[in-house]
């Protein structure tokens, strides 16, 4: 005996490819999601200068920190963002995170602008104050729980089919 049955794959296809471009928003999302705690975690430790201590801009950094996505790193398969700093409001947040060696004594004018004297007889090495790297490694735990948290919230949404463009 043959049963012979004639069965329409079309909505089930159909649904295969609309969980596929769920699966790269909801990736966005959740993204978005634990790289906001990394982000404020990296403000949060970032050094706030001050103006005796030869900052020019006191915050500076702090306020240069963000969060953005990374569209040539991105694929299909997987969402980037980095978290990092704007050099051009911050143009010395590497010296900062890194440590740097100080090769020229620092003044501060009658005017109250800071300059850059002489060369120093022996480069002084100044100690990193790092602030993304702390901010990886303590933050990573409750950016996991905030991606988990998003992916549950978001996934009901996007399988509705609403708010297709939110992170």
């Amino acid at each position: 005996m043959t049963i012979k049955a004639n069965v329409d794959f079309k909505d089930a296809v159909a649904g295969l490819d609309k969980l596929s471009e769920v699966r790269a928003k909801l990736a966005r999302s959740m993204a978005v999601a634990g790289g906001k705690v990394l982000r404020d975690e990296a403000k949060m430790r970032a050094p706030v200068g001050t103006d005796e201590g030869g900052s020019k801009n006191p915050g500076g950094l702090q306020r240069s920190i963000y969060l953005a996505y990374r569209d040539k790193a991105s694929t299909t398969a997987k969402q980037v963002y980095a978290v990092s700093w704007n050099a051009k409001k911050a143009p010395h947040g590497h010296l900062i995170e890194f440590g740097h060696w100080q090769t020229h004594a620092r003044y501060k004018g009658k005017d109250g602008n800071w300059y850059i004297g002489a060369q120093l007889a022996a480069p002084k090495w100044v100690p990193a104050k790092p602030f993304l790297r702390p901010a990886l490694d303590s933050g990573m735990a409750l950016a996991k729980e905030a991606m988990l948290a998003r992916g549950r919230e978001r996934l009901p949404e996007l399988l509705a089919g609403g708010g297709a463009d939110d992170l």
